[in-house]
């Protein structure tokens, strides 16, 4: 039985790697550090900020000259945030699906994005209300691949579940929905099927997922569930 379903969020439901790749780079720049944009989507898709700085820099000695982490990351956000502002992009066909999965079963998100970001996003587009769980980059010490982030989100879904007086979901009653190979192990390493979108990495790299689909548009979730089941024809 499929009762729960985890979103990733940027290059799940949010277009916007290329913005988090731009105010990166901008910031690391400020600092007499280049990056490419194919080691960005190499190294990087899954990656809170903080890592993302660690990456970039190579060294604690770089990152206290900067100002230090939470200054960095206070830098790239403002930028960011200025990006985003010009222009929200949602990938085609992924409000309409969680719209339509919210009436079938319980939704939540795990993200290494920051939750101010993830919840102003998520309110624009008036699915906010849709998730029982929501884990941000600042719920969590460590990173994508490793599980965290994902067991945490379930362990708050069922808080959430359990308040409206109904059972709690198990990892094998839960999918996953990510774009990266890291989100992918993330995944997995929770005991979790993954369904991954072929949104920022071509589907060869996503071979570890269960399925690999280029979208969700056009996509219902009983077509989604049907494959969970192993039902699809």
């Amino acid at each position: 039985m499929l009762k729960a379903i985890f979103f990733d969020f940027n290059g799940v439901i949010l277009d916007d790697e290329e913005l988090h790749f731009e105010s990166l780079r901008k910031i690391l720049e400020e600092e007499g550090v280049s990056i490419t944009r194919e080691a960005y989507y190499r190294d990087c898709l899954g990656f809170n900020d903080t890592d993302c700085f660690r990456w970039g820099l190579g060294g604690e000695e770089r990152i206290r000259s900067a100002g230090g982490i939470d200054k960095l990351v206070e830098r790239k956000s403002v930028y960011y945030q200025q990006l985003l502002q010009r222009e929200v992009r949602f990938f085609p066909g992924v409000c309409e699906f969680i719209r339509a999965a919210a009436g079938r079963f319980s939704l939540g998100l795990a993200s290494m994005a920051l939750r101010s970001e993830i919840e102003w996003t998520l309110q624009r587009a008036g699915i906010l209300h849709l998730f029982q769980a929501i884990v941000s980059g600042e719920d969590v010490g460590r990173t994508k691949p490793d599980p965290e982030a994902y067991l945490e989100a379930l362990r708050r879904l069922n808080e959430a579940l359990r308040r409206a007086g109904k059972a709690d979901a198990s990892a094998l009653e839960s999918l996953v929905i990510e774009d990266s190979r890291q989100g992918i192990r993330a995944a997995r390493r929770a005991g979790m099927k993954v369904l991954a979108l072929a949104h920022t990495c071509q589907p060869e790299e996503l071979e570890e997922a269960d399925w690999v689909l280029p979208s969700l548009e056009g996509v219902s979730p009983q077509e989604v569930e049907e494959r969970f089941l192993g039902r699809a024809r």
